[in-house]
């Protein structure tokens, strides 16, 4: 009987330690921390990502433009932040702006919605090179005051024949 009793209290203990603790900061607080938003710092693609011109791609952001087909982003883009506020509220801020036609949607505040699953650690939010988009499915990697970590899975709808990448994208708060 004995035996079966410390098994159980062993069993009970180590379930209990699985959990989550409830005095975490959801994700969502943390996310709403970053008064003036998250700017990305990586995005890295499983497999690598065909950009074209026989450029493949594993780190589509930290090095290269898109201008001297090099990096995914334009150079306009990389200062671009996620705020996330109250009501599921997402706003992307272009950061600097270009010269040459501030009328361009990249060039003006977008407004997005998201959403947060606490329980699955999922974000939906607006990628912010996705203009006009609709929120994307995100599983979240880490979630900390100092950066946000997800993963967000992509099909090339406009190239059937690219594969599909898988993007761990890092995030930093704007400093």
């Amino acid at each position: 009987m004995k035996k079966v009793l410390c098994v159980m209290a062993l069993a009970a203990l180590l379930m209990f330690n699985g959990c989550n603790n409830p005095s975490e900061t959801p994700i969502t607080d943390i996310l709403k921390s970053a008064k003036k938003g998250w700017v990305m710092t990586s995005v890295k693609s499983v497999p690598a990502y065909q950009l074209g011109a026989g450029v493949t791609l594993e780190e589509l952001f930290a090095d290269g433009d898109y201008e001297h087909l090099t990096g995914f982003f334009y150079s306009y883009e990389k200062d671009d932040a996620i705020i996330f506020g109250e009501n599921g509220v997402e706003t992307i801020d272009p950061g600097t702006l270009l010269p040459e036609d501030p009328t361009e949607p990249y060039q003006i505040a977008t407004a997005a919605t998201y959403s947060v699953d606490e329980a699955k650690e999922q974000i939906s939010l607006q990628m912010p090179w996705e203009y006009d988009a609709q929120p994307e499915l995100c599983s979240v990697v880490s979630c900390t005051k100092s950066q946000l970590v997800v993963k967000y899975t992509r099909n090339d709808d406009e190239n059937p024949t690219k594969s599909q990448n898988t993007f761990t994208i890092t995030y930093i708060p704007v400093k």
